[in-house]
Order: C-alpha cells, then sequence, then structure tokens
C-alpha cells in the first residue's frame, strides 16, 4: 500500500490536522477504516484514538483510494467536532392528541 499526500492543512481553533492523499491499493480490496487510521497513526506518531477517518473515496475498477482524515490533538476535542458512530438515533415520537 503506498500513499501519496495531496495536502496537509493545520486547523489551530479546532485543534486538529486536516490530511488529504491518494491512497494506491493493489490486487487488494478497499482498507478498512481501522487499518488507514494504524497506518496515519504510524506515519504521524499519534494515537489511533486521535485519528477520525472523514471520507474514503473509491472509482470503479481502479484500485485508488482519496482520503479525507483528521488527526486531533487531544480526545476531548475529537469527542466535541467528531459525530458519534454507528449508532443509530431513536425516531422521534409524536405528541398525542
Amino acid at each position: 500500500m503506498q500513499t501519496q499526500k495531496f495536502k496537509e492543512i493545520e486547523m489551530p481553533l479546532l485543534n486538529r490536522k486536516r490530511i488529504k492523499f491518494e491512497l494506491d491499493h493493489l490486487g487488494t480490496s478497499t482498507p478498512s477504516k481501522s487499518f488507514i487510521k494504524d497506518e496515519i497513526s504510524k506515519k504521524y506518531n499519534t494515537k489511533p484514538e486521535l485519528v477520525a477517518i472523514r471520507h474514503i473515496y473509491t472509482r470503479f475498477g481502479q484500485q485508488k483510494a482519496r482520503v479525507i482524515a483528521h488527526i486531533y490533538q487531544d480526545e476531548k476535542t475529537l469527542k466535541l467536532l467528531e459525530p458519534p458512530k454507528g449508532k443509530k438515533s431513536e425516531p422521534k415520537k409524536k405528541a398525542a392528541k
């Protein structure tokens, strides 16, 4: 798996860094978010818990993906800015008349 970095943007007010890169995954399926998190944390020398994968864009028939990820400086900011994943919101009940 090879990466080519496109942009790296510091966002000091949000205590995070946004990185955009292209990922070549020849001969395999699109890597999972957890695998990409681990690779980013190794490359940027941070904890995997502080990395949030925002998007993985793939194109049919190509073995490339564009990835947008945020690297936070602390867990408090991550929990404040990133929406919880995997939890479905409960439907609102209509008021009885």
